[in-house]
């Protein structure tokens, strides 16, 4: 008589769903654990929850919102490094998708351009450091890069003209100008900008000391060229 050896249990992809949405959870967990190549370990709702979870249980892959994504180094600790994250969004705007690869995301889906079978999908193909991504989020980044790669014309050779506001200021301090410009306070930039109101205050005050503003006002005059910039520190 021959006897087989029973085969190897295939190894399941441990998966932690976070979103402040408890239907978007409840909707993700119903897809994944409708898959045999799946298990899911455990929820969050928010980015400090995310963490902690993600700490405990050591996923292979966060499938998330973007509020598990805000920006690392600002008031929530960051992601475990071994995070693998799939993002889940209604957004295909650029500056989102943007934000969430900036931000460790390996793959990006966006809801009403994809199955069930997607979900699976990525969520494997994340586990296994592959991208999945969504019609929208890949024209969103084919764009991004076309914007970035467009060549700026030779200057003319003239004296060295002075440091215009936006070359003095770091590119996440003329992100969050463009917003103060646009009216916008401290917390709605915050909301915007997926950071703290204390975060945007920091950035708001070392705007003003590189800019030598005073004030709200001030600072958007000399943003926009309308200040006498004599007086603005070189």
């Amino acid at each position: 008589m021959i006897t087989h050896a029973p085969s190897s249990p295939v190894t399941r992809v441990r998966a932690l769903i976070s979103d402040d949405n408890l239907l978007v959870r409840l909707g993700i967990r119903a897809v994944l654990e409708g898959s045999d190549m799946i298990s899911v370990i455990g929820e969050a709702g928010d980015r400090t929850e995310t963490v902690s979870r993600a700490r405990s249980l050591s996923p292979d892959v966060i499938v998330a919102g973007h509020g598990a994504l805000a920006a690392q180094g600002d008031s929530a600790p960051p992601l475990p490094d071994q995070a693998l994250v799939l993002v889940v969004s209604h957004s295909e705007e650029r500056h989102l998708v943007e934000h969430a690869f900036r931000n460790g995301a390996t793959s990006y889906l966006i809801h009403g351009q994809f199955a069930a079978a997607d979900l699976v999908a990525a969520v494997v193909a994340t586990a296994d450091r592959r991208p999945y991504l969504s019609p929208g989020a890949v024209a969103a980044m084919v764009e991004s890069f076309r914007t970035q790669s467009v060549a700026e014309p030779e200057p003319t050779p003239e004296p060295e003209p002075e440091p215009s506001p936006r070359a003095r200021v770091s590119r996440r301090e003329a992100e969050l100008m463009e917003h103060i410009v646009c009216g916008r306070t401290n917390r709605e930039i915050a909301a915007r900008l997926y950071v703290t109101e204390k975060t945007v205050k920091n950035h708001i005050n070392h705007i003003y000391t590189k800019l030598g503003a005073r004030s709200r006002a001030e600072v958007i005059a000399i943003w926009l060229g309308l200040a006498d910039r004599e007086t603005a520190p070189r």
